[in-house]
């Protein structure tokens, strides 16, 4: 009788030891764990370009990131975000200067002076009598990024009559502009091109001398002006 008192008291003990493993364990394995969406937010912020694929993996995502640069395979702790590894699985080839010094000529209707492929980006420069334009393209795609359009300065005096540009199948950008610094003199800023069901239209930025911008919508088939809006 005597030894059954004394064994109570252990398996009680026993017990309660057991209540509180279980209890520490809970309170470990019982955070709520990160949601995927918020594991691909932290992971574009980090290293930028698209998420293609995340799939959770018991305690990690599994993550495809591309970028401008290459196909990455990443592996995300599901509890607190930390990046676990980051691989690259695939190489984007960019286009061959070659390719790309053709493809800029066929756009400009000159070979460009200069040509700098860097961060898998092309710069270009095109140069002619009237005016210099920096281009920047897509080094994977080969799309045009951005396009910046500087008149040259002439120290000659302009003859009394001009002729009238004669459009091609598209107008340039530079033929463009000249179109539009004729009815609105002044330091020209930016002109870009927009694709449409009617041949496109070129958008032309021009700051006159009165310290006003205006942008001009023109036509870049028959080089007519169809809007403008003034920005004070």
């Amino acid at each position: 009788m005597e030894k059954q008192k004394w064994l109570w008291p252990s398996a009680i003990g026993a017990a309660a030891l057991i209540v509180i493993i279980v209890a520490v364990m809970a309170l470990r394995g019982g955070g709520e764990a990160m949601a995927a969406a918020d594991a691909e937010d932290k992971l574009k912020q980090m290293y930028g370009g698209e998420v293609r694929e995340i799939v959770q993996d018991g305690d990690v995502y599994r993550v495809t990131l591309e970028r401008i640069d290459g196909v990455f395979e990443a592996v995300v702790d599901s509890d607190d975000g930390a990046i676990i590894s980051l691989e690259k699985t695939k190489s984007v080839d960019p286009i061959p200067e070659a390719d790309m010094k053709e493809k800029i000529t066929e756009q400009y209707g000159s070979e460009p002076s200069s040509i700098v492929f860097k961060d898998h980006v092309y710069n270009a420069t095109i140069e002619d009598e009237t005016s210099l334009t920096e281009a920047e393209y897509d080094a994977v795609t080969g799309e045009q990024i951005k396009e910046k359009v500087t008149e040259k300065e002439s120290s000659e005096t302009p003859p009394d009559k001009e002729e009238p540009l004669k459009p091609s199948v598209r107008l340039t950008s530079k033929e463009a502009a000249s179109i539009v610094l004729k009815e609105f003199p002044g330091e020209l800023d930016d002109v870009e091109f927009e694709e449409s069901s009617d041949g496109g239209y070129y958008l032309v930025q021009v700051e006159t001398p009165d310290d006003r911008e205006v942008e001009v919508q023109i036509h870049a088939i028959s080089g007519d002006i169809l809007t403008w809006i003034w920005d004070d």
